[in-house]
Order: C-alpha cells, then sequence, then structure tokens
C-alpha cells in the first residue's frame, strides 16, 4: 500500500446483494484517467439501483476503478464484516530486494560521512600527485555514492546502480574515468540521480564503437593517426550508439547524448559534429574532460604517459601542453580548479621530472 493513499480499489463482489439495492455507509468513487482523479459517483446512504450497478460492474470488468475513501476504510471494513488482507489494494506490497540494498548501501554511506572518513581534495591529492597513486578510495566512494540512487527512477540509474556495483570495483582506465566524471558531476552541481545515472552509464558505453573499428587503432596515440586513421576513429561514437541501439539497451536520450557528444568541445573543435557552446549536452562536456584528461595522463592522446601533476601545473599556471589545449566551457574549467586547489603545488614546486615531462610533451 502506498504511502499517502487517499483511496483504495475494491472489487464487484463488495457491492453487496446484486438482486437488492443496497445503502452503504460510505462514498463509493469511479476512478477518472483522464484527469488521473477519483470522482464521488454513489454517496453513502443511497440506495445502489440497477442501473447504476451495472455501469460499476461495467467499469470494473473493462479495468476501471471503483474505490473507497481511506478515511472510511473502518467504516467499509465493520459494515462488509472483512479485513484488510480480504482487500488486494490494502495489501502491504513486499519491499523488493533493491529497495533493501539501497537502504543499506544509504546507512552504510550515512555512517561513513558521520566519521569523517572520506575527503575528496585529501583522495584526489594523493590519488593525482604521484604517477603511480591510485585512485581506489576514489572508485571506492563512487561506487558507494552511486549504490544509494533511486533504483526506481529510470532504466538507466537502475543500469548505473548495476554497473556500479558489478563493475566499478577495481582501479583500472575505465572505472577511473567512471569515477572521475563521478566526482566532476558533482562538483559542477550536476548530481541528481537521473544525471548520475546518465554520466556513469555514458561513461561506461561511450567507447564501446572502438571495438568496432581497426584494433591497431587503439595502439596509435591521437595526435599520431593519419587523416585516414583519425577519420575512422572518429566514427566510434557514432558506432557505440548504433551497438546499443541494436542491443535494445533501455538508456535515456540524455545518455545517448552524452555517448555521441562526448568528444565535443565548447570551442566548436570536437567531433563527430563540431558543436558549440550551449549546443552541446552539459554533461557530455563534464565526461570530455575526465576522459580526456586521463587519457592524456596514459599516453594515448600524445603518446608520452605524463604525471596528473605536470597536468594539475598546466591548468593551475593556464599553459597548456600539446594535446591538451582542449575548451570544455568556463564551468568545468572552474570546477577542475577548485578539484586542485589543495595541491598547494605551484610551478616552482614542481619536481625537476615533471618538468622534464612537461617539456617532453609540448
Amino acid at each position: 500500500m502506498s504511502e499517502g493513499k487517499e483511496y483504495f480499489v475494491i472489487d464487484k463482489k463488495f457491492l453487496g446483494d446484486p438482486n437488492t439495492e443496497p445503502l452503504f455507509p460510505f462514498h463509493l468513487y469511479v476512478y477518472n484517467p483522464a484527469s488521473q482523479q477519483y470522482s464521488t459517483y454513489l454517496h453513502a446512504n443511497s440506495p445502489l439501483i440497477k442501473d447504476k450497478r451495472v455501469f460499476l460492474e461495467q467499469i470494473i470488468d473493462k479495468g476501471g476503478k471503483v474505490a473507497v475513501s481511506m478515511k472510511q476504510k473502518r467504516t467499509f471494513l465493520v459494515h462488509g464484516d472483512v479485513k484488510e488482507e480480504d482487500i488486494e489494494d490494502l495489501v502491504e506490497e513486499p519491499v523488493h530486494e533493491l529497495v533493501l540494498k539501497r537502504e543499506k548501501m544509504l546507512k552504510e554511506l550515512e555512517q561513513k560521512q558521520a566519521e569523517g572518513k572520506f575527503h575528496f581534495k585529501k583522495e584526489f591529492k594523493e590519488a593525482t600527485t604521484k604517477k603511480s597513486g591510485s585512485f581506489q578510495v576514489l572508485i571506492d566512494q563512487a561506487r558507494l555514492e552511486i549504490q544509494t540512487l533511486s533504483v526506481t527512477r529510470s532504466h538507466t540509474v537502475s543500469l548505473a546502480v548495476y554497473l556500479a556495483e558489478h563493475l566499478l570495483v577495481e582501479d583500472n582506465f575505465i572505472n577511473r574515468v567512471v569515477a572521475f566524471s563521478y566526482h566532476l558531476a558533482k562538483s559542477c552541481g550536476m548530481d541528481d540521480d537521473q544525471a548520475i545515472g546518465d554520466i556513469v552509464c555514458a561513461a561506461y558505453l561511450s567507447h564501446l564503437g572502438q571495438t568496432q573499428v581497426d584494433f591497431e587503432y587503439s595502439h596509435i596515440p591521437q595526435l599520431k593517426m593519419n587523416g585516414l586513421q583519425q577519420k575512422e576513429f572518429r566514427k566510434h561514437p557514432a558506432l557505440s550508439q548504433h551497438l546499443i541501439r541494436k542491443s535494445g539497451l533501455l538508456i535515456s536520450e540524455r545518455c545517448n547524448q552524452l555517448i555521441v557528444q562526448h568528444h565535443e568541445r565548447f570551442d566548436g573543435n570536437g567531433y563527430p559534429d563540431k558543436k558549440k557552446g550551449d549546443h552541446i549536452e552539459p554533461l557530455a562536456l563534464v565526461l570530455g574532460a575526465a576522459s580526456h584528461i586521463l587519457e592524456f595522463q596514459t599516453g594515448r592522446v600524445t603518446g608520452t604517459e605524463v604525471s596528473m601533476r605536470a597536468i594539475i601545473n598546466c591548468f593551475k599556471n593556464d599553459a597548456p601542453m600539446t594535446g591538451l589545449e582542449v575548451e570544455f566551457g568556463k564551468v568545468i574549467y572552474d570546477n577542475l580548479l577548485n578539484m586542485f586547489e589543495d595541491e598547494n603545488l605551484s610551478e616552482a614546486e614542481g619536481s625537476s621530472s615533471d618538468t622534464e615531462e612537461t617539456k617532453q610533451a609540448a
């Protein structure tokens, strides 16, 4: 039974003896699907004459609803000498196991927050100031928080919860993209359940199309591809979308757009459609920023691995390296700087190896 329910539906067997014109000490209501409201059909202590009975039975036989107000529930039960469990609409629905699991995750998150175990900027610093730094704590936190999303919100949100539970476990490249995208989206204020569900699913599915292009392209740095290779490689967003549609996977239209647009750039220099500014879904820019920074760090853009410290210094000093001079918009840029602000790393504080990395990448 839903909390705050105003009416409960009854079967025609509770309309009394069809050979009489019974009086009920409660009102009868009929549901109007057009207005999505219940309207009074028979007032209390009014006879249920034959014509009115026939009409009500026809409504019930065609799947319609005849109901009694919850305020008159006790009167109805006493009058009919029935119990709540005899009325299907009064029986409490069993709580789905996914709802129970979410409640468990919410309690775990609440307890963790009360204990102060997770400090994002501190953990981000630990994960990014060393070349071999681990993202595991950031991944674990994202996994826990994503599992607190409402699984009844949409197919995409429930899929995000499932993917987080089963895949967002170990520290690998794709999970770094998912976790970084998640934390950056939250930092930008794009943190409602549907937005998070969309970006998590898009982060997992956006490069699916790369399985349909020449395998060697995954081993060629993006800036070292020739014209033909770039043309073929840049088909992967559309191929990802095609594979998802062919599979019948249910995702939101916005999630679909994130997959197609995650390589678009705010200044119009992205692909596949060279969209610009507000014509790009904001969450696609978030995903694009997170994935591009991590791709740059691992050498997938230039062919040279770069520490996150060097990347952070480039952002702070507004001196981007070749391949990192991409535009994601002021909101994302400001929030990236905010995520980095506690690093306390000036250009002078960078190690000589970081300086050398920056020079090589440039």
